[in-house]
């Protein structure tokens, strides 16, 4: 049976499908609207094109997994911030000794989130206008919408096969700066996190590659959305010595559906 999610993505993959809720909800998403249930209740946002988030339908069961894997004083990054909705709910529950990275190479989905952490007195949040992958320097982000921009690179061959495969208008193509996370805590010296969520729209397996060192020593619980990459991420992080499974569905990640979340801690941890 197909579920509400399963619907929801595919119905927000459809193009005129966007136009049409963006032009609906356009007077709305110009005010830093009130989360009146939820995870989120209290929070005011700006939401863009996520308009799920101020309902109180987005994605519960993944936020009260992350919720419940974080403690006052952690240090969580938020990968593909988009918005900053996970950064604001991450905030809340690590407080103010605690701190949120919100890594977002789209400068218009950044300003927002930007624009959230500050609307909530939320000083915890640092935004990052830049997207975390397996190298430094500067590539190609695709402009698909607020919810579907991703690097134009290819991580695996399988990743290149179903690219090609699939058929999405680009709206535009933007420079930005990408970095791996392993080398931002260098040359920050920042400590490392406590919890990365990762939702970058099928360029996961070139972030988890990115942070191998962190992964070896630090150590970190991951929550990763599949962008139809189980396999890869599979195996990326059983070759980390990390247990995995999906958050919805509680199946082991190869069995999962193609667009589940996943969690992820190291195997001595789990």
């Amino acid at each position: 049976m197909t579920t509400f999610a399963e619907l929801r993505r595919l119905a927000l993959r459809d193009p005129r499908v966007r136009a049409f809720q963006h032009r609906l909800t356009q007077p709305a998403r110009r005010s830093a609207l009130p989360v009146l249930g939820g995870s989120g209740r209290g929070l005011r946002v700006r939401v863009g094109e996520s308009v799920m988030r101020v309902s109180g339908r987005g994605e519960p069961e993944v936020e009260r997994a992350m919720l419940d894997l974080l403690s006052p004083g952690d240090v969580v990054f938020d990968v593909g911030a988009n918005i900053g909705w996970y950064s604001l709910l991450a905030s809340r529950a690590v407080g103010p000794r605690g701190s949120v990275l919100a890594f977002e190479p789209s400068l218009e989905n950044a300003v927002l989130a930007q624009q959230n952490a500050a609307v909530n007195n939320l000083a915890n949040i640092t935004v990052v206008p830049a997207a975390l992958t397996d190298r430094d320097g500067w590539l190609t982000f695709l402009n698909k919408g607020s919810l579907e921009g991703r690097l134009e690179k290819d991580d695996s061959a399988a990743q290149a096969e179903r690219r090609t495969a699939r058929v999405a208008q680009v709206e535009s193509r933007t420079l930005v700066p990408i970095t791996t996370l392993d080398s931002w805590l260098e040359q920050t010296g920042q400590r490392p996190p406590d919890l990365v969520k990762i939702d970058v729209e099928g360029a996961e397996v070139g972030v988890l590659r990115g942070m191998e060192r962190t992964l070896r020593g630090a150590g970190p619980t991951l929550i990763i959305e599949l962008h139809g990459t189980r396999e890869e991420v599979a195996d990326l992080l059983d070759g980390f010595d990390y247990e995995h499974r999906a958050i919805e569905q509680g199946l082991p990640t190869r069995e999962a559906a193609w667009w589940a979340h996943i969690v992820a801690r190291p195997a001595a941890a789990a």
